[in-house]
């Protein structure tokens, strides 16, 4: 596929998502949320199934966590998020996997919309930094940090790395990006 035609599947699989998130006439009195958030999830796994799920790695022990989820948000605000995860040993085997939901934004930085790089207008790189519950398939819950982090933008920090890191304060660490995709889109 050529990059007009990614990019007229990409503008055209944003409209159906946005769409799908309309809500009721009683929902709408809320102050509508600004921004969507995607890690590892369907949408992106729709335009490259190599943009699903986003992964990174606990650099002491080579464990590994995969996510997929995404949500809305604004920053300094409200957040409505939830998703996947899978933790797995540095061998691959499973120690873990279940639900997260996003509970509060921490940070967001924004670096620009993703003309600069041939996207459209509404899509923009950044970092954002969620408070996050984890439940296991054991019913162990814990809370912890997700840090989202997409590269788009004319204002990409040298170093910046696409992906994802997550924190378990007092727990685990997974300090290293190593694969998969986000993004930020801003809703008109």
């Amino acid at each position: 596929m050529d990059r007009h035609a990614a990019i007229v599947c990409l503008v055209s699989l944003t409209a159906l998502f946005a769409m799908s998130l309309a809500v009721s006439p009683s929902a709408r009195a809320a102050p509508a949320m600004k921004w969507t958030f995607h890690a590892g999830d369907a949408f992106l796994a729709s335009l490259d199934p190599s943009f699903s799920p986003v992964v990174a790695k606990n650099s002491t022990n080579g464990d590994t966590v995969a996510v997929m989820g995404g949500g809305t948000y604004n920053p300094g605000g409200r957040v409505s998020g939830a998703g996947l995860f899978w933790h797995n040993r540095s061998d691959g085997s499973s120690l873990d996997f279940g639900t997260w939901t996003a509970d509060a934004v921490l940070n967001y930085d924004d670096f620009g919309n993703g003309v600069v790089n041939g996207f459209p207008r509404t899509f923009h790189g950044g970092v954002l930094v969620l408070a996050v519950t984890a439940t296991d398939n054991f019913g162990i819950t814990v809370s912890g940090v997700l840090t989202v982090t997409c590269v788009l933008g004319d204002s990409v920090p040298a170093g910046a790395e696409e992906g994802i890191t997550a924190l378990i304060p007092g727990g685990v660490s997974f300090d290293e990006p190593v694969s998969g995709n986000t993004l930020f889109v801003l809703n008109p």
